[in-house]
């Protein structure tokens, strides 16, 4: 008889146990799971093409499947708006130019639409090297 109250017990505490285990480890990874990004993130894409003529140039594409009209801005670390534009409910597709930008900053691309935000940041590093070439005749 006490073997059999033992083994009874030992069933609950193992069936509770597997119970808790399963309960914490399923909050735990709905806890983990990472934030879902905005649609404006999904159509939105900015890369940086080069410099050219000594300006520097960032293609920014944007989708637009909303068909809302938007706005693009681009800061610098000190939250110094450098360039802002209004735009159509158009998809956009197109090359900016910037030319006053200090050798070294942070810039802050941002396109609002609607409620929604999206926000990609340039950190800008310019060495400028001077390569001076002398010719050597001996006589």
């Amino acid at each position: 008889m006490k073997k059999q109250l033992t083994n009874a017990i030992q069933k609950k505490v193992f069936t509770l146990l597997v119970a808790f285990v399963i309960v914490f480890s399923s909050t735990v990874t709905s806890y983990a799971l990472p934030d879902r990004p905005s649609k404006v993130a999904k159509n939105a894409e900015i890369s940086y093409k080069g410099l050219q003529d000594k300006s520097l140039v960032f293609k920014v594409d944007y989708k637009n499947e909303s068909a809302q009209p938007f706005e693009l801005v681009i800061k610098n670390e000190f939250n110094d708006i450098i360039f802002a534009k209004k735009f159509n409910a158009s998809p956009l597709n197109t090359d900016v130019y910037l030319s006053d930008v200090p050798e070294s900053c942070k810039l802050s691309f941002t396109i609002r639409s609607g409620k929604k935000d999206f926000t990609q940041t340039f950190e800008i590093n310019t060495k400028t090297k001077i390569v001076e070439e002398f010719l050597v005749k001996g006589v």
